[in-house]
């Protein structure tokens, strides 16, 4: 998994411009499977965004919901239920204990909607020790985006 992780990471760091949905489809045509394909998209940025805020005080949830193919949410689900999870904060953290630049861990980081909505509580003089967050919700079903968007 490590290679289609490396694989992901740099497609995020080429594609700045690219959407979600987008940079899932460069990744199955990379070989990818889908489902592997849509955790990577959900998971890395919200990995690098905790790792470079591990020890700002913000208090960062352990669970998510997703939508349903049904259109209902499922229940909340903890992060380290998926291996995709694991590997994808360990690959994070390797990269910066090895001295990734800054640039390179925010290209990845600030996509993630934690990191965001820390800038914008942040700019409205918030305290990054008062933050705590709720379950991040994923849009996507498991499988991923539907193939037609």
């Amino acid at each position: 998994m490590k290679d289609q992780i490396s694989r992901a990471v740099a497609l995020f760091r080429n594609s700045p411009d690219k959407d979600d949905v987008e940079l899932h489809s460069e990744l199955v045509k990379m070989g990818i499977d889908r489902k592997l394909s849509a955790r990577l998209i959900e998971f890395l940025p919200i990995a690098y965004s905790r790792v470079m805020l591990a020890n700002s005080g913000a208090r960062f949830t352990e669970t998510f919901q997703r939508r349903l193919p049904t259109g209902a949410l499922s229940a909340k689900q903890p992060f380290s239920s998926d291996r995709v999870w694991d590997a994808v904060l360990e690959f994070a953290r390797a990269e910066v204990a090895r001295g990734v630049s800054g640039k390179n861990l925010l290209a990845l980081a600030g996509r993630s909607p934690e990191f965001d909505a820390i800038n914008q509580l942040l700019n409205k003089g918030a305290k990054l020790g008062n933050i705590e967050f709720t379950p991040i919700f994923f849009p996507w079903p498991e499988s991923g985006p539907p193939a037609d968007l």
